[in-house]
């Protein structure tokens, strides 16, 4: 994809994306058709599905096929009193914890990496996607985003086979202080439904997670997981 192509998307990515924060497209609203979003933007059709492609990937909107894109709906924050890890979380239950790593590489991270992450321009992300099982039965897809600059050489290991909180610990000094999760209601998509064994559209989680050393970032992960398979519990008091 050439530099002109990339920044004419993302040009139609953020004026969608910020519409839909500013509330110019509420929850549930269907966004203009492919058409009209050509000729708004004067931007050829296969621009415009990738400015979707990269919004429905980040959950701004829902694409239904014959229908439309669709804004989802909006999501809360709730601090997390504890850290937790998968393996700890699956294994308290009595229940075997295992990851199958699906691909790391490093990429450039995208305006929308860079805002949530406080990254600047030609910064470069690792990006690892991950499948997280409960007794050899899928049950989260996961993909993580962790700035090369304080982890250089991340893709080196098997997250098959190790930690990657573990990892940052032992091998870069690396301790988490803090994090937040977003959390909205979804449906799965065709992607998602083949890796959780499950179907298009049924009722499923995103989470959006983002973990800290101090003030900086260290992780950005976003998780998809099916609703009748994991319970979010929140301790109040």
């Amino acid at each position: 994809m050439d530099k002109k192509n990339t920044a004419l998307y993302f040009r139609v990515y953020e004026s969608i994306r910020k519409g839909i924060e500013s509330g110019t497209y509420a929850e549930g609203d269907k966004l203009p058709s492919e058409r009209k979003l050509c000729k708004d933007f004067e931007v050829s059709r296969i621009t415009v599905r990738e400015a979707l492609d990269l919004l429905e990937k980040d959950h701004f909107i829902k694409r239904e096929h014959g229908k439309g894109s669709f804004v989802l709906g909006n999501q809360y924050t709730q601090f997390l009193n504890n850290l937790y890890s998968f393996k700890d979380e699956i294994e308290k239950n009595g229940d075997k914890a295992s990851t199958k790593m699906l691909n790391i590489q490093s990429i450039e991270a995208t305006p929308f990496l860079q805002e949530k992450m406080g990254l600047k321009k030609g910064d470069r992300v690792y990006e690892l996607e991950r499948l997280r099982l409960s007794n050899d039965k899928p049950l989260i897809y996961e993909v993580s985003y962790l700035p090369v600059a304080l982890c250089e050489g991340l893709d080196q290991y098997d997250f098959n086979q190790v930690s990657l909180y573990e990892t940052l610990n032992q091998h870069y000094n690396i301790q988490i202080t803090n994090a937040y999760e977003n959390l909205v209601a979804s449906k799965l998509s065709k992607k998602h439904a083949a890796l959780l064994n499950g179907k298009e559209n049924d009722s499923s989680m995103y989470i959006e997670r983002l973990s800290y050393i101090g003030n900086a970032v260290i992780e950005y992960t976003q998780s998809i997981t099916g609703s009748n398979k994991y319970k979010y519990t929140v301790k109040l008091m």
